[in-house]
């Protein structure tokens, strides 16, 4: 498959943005490390290539070898100054800083149908660029835009900006027209994917075992296991005790409607022991983490014949945690990840078409951890009840007021009293998606109000409760 673009990462967050809008415009788009070279591109062999970087520096080294594939090469923010670096070139000192500047541009296949207007600029440098190197879009005398015609090549100073129409004619440019990429990405292009990678195992005569946390993602890889493997799959569910209220409950109801066998494996009072003391996030992740693996290779054993561990791993995952099937085919079990090429966005739309409850497929990610990810220190029994409490009071806060949809993510979190007072703290964190940066919502005060009054009836172990108003860059946030 080389219909395709690939990017190349020196920013996560902007490189998913950008893979996000190809693949809205049906483009395929696959995200990279920085540091790929050019003999892995070349053996891919997509139409295009784009360097993405944010305007404040990147890391990764760009193999300058890729320029010389006669691939189509778009490199966008502070990646345009590896590749112009690479184009000899040059770029001196800042010129514009955090501001809005009116943006001219030249008549370039890149700008095709974007119209003149004005733009915020993180940052853009001075550039020196080479003598077959000429300028397309421009602010003032600083030079925002080059492009080698000749060679296909093309650097844009500026990032992208969320809901930028503009930006996203840029992309769609240079994907179909430059690099002569067809409109083949879709839902259907992405089931068919993941429905031929289950089907093609399910000949092997296998036992499918899904491991499911109740997400979206691994209940629409356990419905696509089910369907391809029949009678031969079993989705296991292990309650951790760190879920939210009634979340066991409406998992186990949520499969027997769709049909699919379930294990539920309480060992909640054993993980709670094993959390005793712990208080670094790492630490409790080793104790959760631990205990799955070794339920799922219990549970693996008890079937008879050869078994297929089954798991949810999206795209997204793939880029910020890499593949969880090592660790498994190192204690002997084959996998198949069906979702791996999949965005978020995307198994949602899946989760809808196969007939999951819309208000289902577009629940908030939870983190694995559960609620404790959400605790500041130790796990106990009653400070996760104070915790839950605290999150389903909210919740229905955030729900009767119709904000559910309108915020990126909201939650309460726990942290520890005055020393020795054996009383708590619950922070309440709300925030949209400004491009990277979640910003604090502004909350109703009478709702504000109302849970905070509610939280301190029910929790009485309680004794203070904040809105958490400070803003933080989209991966810095240490509770999602």
């Amino acid at each position: 498959m080389n219909d395709m673009i690939l990017i190349l990462n020196y920013s996560d967050e902007y490189s998913m943005q950008i893979a996000r809008r190809l693949r809205a415009e049906q483009v395929y788009a696959k995200v990279l490390p920085g540091g790929t070279t050019a003999e892995e591109v070349r053996s891919m062999q997509p139409r295009g290539v784009i360097l993405s970087g944010e305007s404040d520096g990147c890391g990764g080294c760009f193999d300058a070898g890729i320029l010389d594939l006669d691939i189509p090469v778009l490199a966008i923010g502070h990646a345009a100054h590896l590749l112009l670096s690479a184009m000899g070139g040059a770029s001196a000192g800042e010129a514009i800083r955090d501001r809005k500047v009116a943006i001219q541009y030249e008549k370039s296949l890149l700008f095709t149908g974007v119209a003149d207007g004005e733009r915020y600029v993180g940052s853009a440098m001075t550039l020196m660029l080479p003598a077959d190197v000429k300028v397309i879009a421009s602010a003032g005398a600083c030079t925002m835009a080059f492009e080698s015609e000749s060679r296909r090549q093309y650097g844009v100073q500026f990032e992208l900006e969320r809901n930028d129409l503009e930006g996203s004619a840029m992309l769609k440019n240079f994907a179909r027209d430059i690099c002569g990429c067809s409109a083949w990405w879709s839902v259907d292009a992405a089931l068919s994917i993941a429905e031929r990678a289950l089907g093609n195992a399910a000949q092997s005569g296998s036992t499918a075992v899904c491991a499911v946390s109740g997400g979206v993602d691994s209940t629409v890889a356990a419905l696509l296991a089910h369907r391809a493997f029949g009678e031969k799959m079993i989705a296991v569910f292990l309650d951790t005790g760190l879920m939210r209220a009634g979340e066991a409950e409406s998992i186990r109801a949520r499969f027997e409607a769709l049909g699919i066998p379930l294990r539920c494996v309480d060992r909640s009072g054993e993980i709670l022991d094993h959390l005793a003391h712990k208080r670094s996030t790492a630490e409790k992740q080793a104790v959760v983490s631990g205990v799955l693996h070794e339920e799922m290779l219990r549970q693996s054993a008890a079937i008879s014949g050869d078994k297929l561990l089954v798991l949810g791993t999206n795209y997204d995952d793939f880029l910020e945690t890499g593949s969880s099937a090592g660790q498994w085919t190192q204690s002997g079990m084959a996998t198949a990840e069906p979702l791996m090429e999949l965005l978020k966005e995307e198994i949602r739309e899946i989760a809808v078409r196969l007939g999951l409850d819309e208000a289902f497929a577009s629940r908030k990610p939870f983190p694995a951890l559960g609620l404790g990810a959400r605790i500041l220190g130790e796990i106990t029994a009653e400070r996760l009840f104070a915790l839950r409490t605290a999150e389903e009071i909210f919740h229905e806060e955030i729900c009767e007021a119709g904000l559910e949809r309108k915020l990126y993510k909201y939650f309460p979190i726990l942290a520890e009293g005055e020393s020795g007072s054996g009383m708590e703290m619950i922070l309440l964190r709300a925030v949209t998606l400004s491009g990277s940066q979640l910003v604090p919502a502004r909350l109703p005060y009478d709702l504000v109000e109302r849970t905070v009054q509610r939280i301190m009836n029910d929790c009485p172990q309680i004794a203070r409760v904040f809105y958490d108003q400070t803003p933080t860059q989209l991966g810095r946030e240490t509770f999602f």
